[in-house]
């Protein structure tokens, strides 16, 4: 009869050495995946990451990033600034190389976060993520999701939350400290002693973007909500929170959702569901580089309301309804 393994895929806990070379796997996996899928589409430059990108190189410049980035083209050149101050002081680490390395050290960072703060009560059980569309869109198109869930889990990342605030609001909901507070609150200080102003042009910058919408304002979003029978839960917070804010329902400011999962089946559940949300939505699909409207019913219903069936249903309820009705099946 073989030992007991103690391998890493044991179900054991991980030392801090394992979890910081898992991370690093991953990070450098992510910035490989991101940086080969810049160069197929270069024109593209770093997709949504150059927003940020752009608005941190015009502050190292003493410029407006608000007045600076204007409509001039396709994307990624279609838009205003449409990222609060904090994302583009977040992003001034990352604008010293051009934006196609710079975003794919953002995306890399942000896995190895992710991936470094999920191994920390959890090992390697919520690890199906990593292959869930979710977070492989939010990789390779620039996007916030992971590094912002990773601050939602690792409150000296917190400060983060700011440079998203539709997102960093309801993960700010699921896990509040004092320490998350004091750190949001001093790095938004710190941009408006940079830039009283910046609020009132972000605001207007905002007025500016479509297609973004609080999914319970959506067919069938409503559901999402029930999560707030349960609102003392961490969990149920996150969802009826993301329920309430505007944004992209194209999988990747979903990621966060995620959290709803306590184990690794439900881990694997959300996965599975989120791969038959992209098929669903890439069915029949006008434009298949991005199918945001068609994609909208399928993670709202693929997404959203399994997510507030697990922050409702936790873990210890079923197993008592499981005993009890397993109790009542022997007495019968």
């Amino acid at each position: 009869m073989l030992p007991p393994s103690d391998g890493i895929f044991s179900g054991r806990a991980l030392s801090r050495a394992e979890r910081v070379q898992i991370a690093v796997l991953i990070g450098v996996a992510a910035a490989a995946v991101t940086w080969i899928a810049y160069q197929l589409v270069p024109d593209m430059l770093a997709r949504d990451f150059t927003y940020p990108w752009r608005g941190a190189r015009a502050l190292l410049e003493g410029l407006d990033p608000y007045r600076e980035i204007r409509p001039a083209g396709p994307p990624p050149n279609d838009m205003y600034f449409m990222y609060p101050l904090t994302a583009a002081m977040a992003a001034v680490p990352f604008a010293w190389p051009s934006a196609q390395a710079g975003g794919a050290i953002f995306a890399g960072i942000g896995a190895g976060a992710l991936a470094y703060a999920l191994s920390a009560t959890a090992g390697l059980r919520h690890f199906w993520l990593f292959m869930s569309p979710p977070f492989g869109l939010a990789v390779v198109l620039g996007q916030w999701s992971p590094i912002l869930t990773a601050a939602a889990l690792a409150w000296p990342l917190s400060w983060l939350l700011t440079a998203k605030p539709t997102i960093g609001l309801p993960l700010f909901l699921y896990r509040p400290t004092k320490q998350s507070v004091a750190l949001c609150t001093l790095f938004v200080a710190i941009s408006l002693a940079w830039q009283p102003m910046w609020p009132i042009e972000w605001w207007e910058a905002t007025r500016t973007v479509q297609e973004h919408y609080a999914p319970a304002l959506r067919p069938y979003g409503f559901v999402a909500l029930l999560a707030l029978v349960k609102w003392r839960r961490p969990e149920a917070r996150l969802v009826a929170g993301m329920a309430l804010v505007p944004q992209n329902l194209y999988f990747y400011d979903q990621l966060p959702l995620f959290l709803t999962a306590t184990s690794g089946r439900r881990t694997l559940l959300l996965t599975v569901l989120s791969w038959v949300a992209w098929i669903g939505a890439h069915v029949g699909c006008a434009t298949p580089v991005y199918c945001g409207r068609e994609g909208e019913t399928w993670v709202i219903l693929l997404l959203y309301v399994p997510a507030a069936a697990m922050s409702v249903l936790d873990i210890e309820t079923m197993n008592r309804w499981r005993e009890r009705w397993g109790a009542y099946r022997s007495h019968r």
